[in-house]
């Protein structure tokens, strides 16, 4: 399933930003089988590494999509 397009609910992403609290708002630009790509209002994209975790649960618990 695409994640493409979905926007974030979440200020933090679990750290997986850094130490970014401005992340809620933003939407998922790009993904990949372990990493995604978000755009942060208008600012730059910011690139997400989840090698070595459940790239979909994360993105679940993220997203407007979550309880699924």
């Amino acid at each position: 399933m695409s994640s493409v397009g979905l926007k974030i609910t979440d200020s933090y992403c679990s750290g997986f930003a850094g130490r970014r609290y401005d992340l809620e708002g933003s939407i998922i630009e790009a993904e990949g089988p372990d990493w995604i790509v978000i755009r942060i209002n208008s600012d730059k994209p910011e690139f997400i590494n989840l090698r070595g975790y459940d790239k979909q649960y994360y993105v679940n618990m993220w997203t407007a999509r979550s309880g699924e």
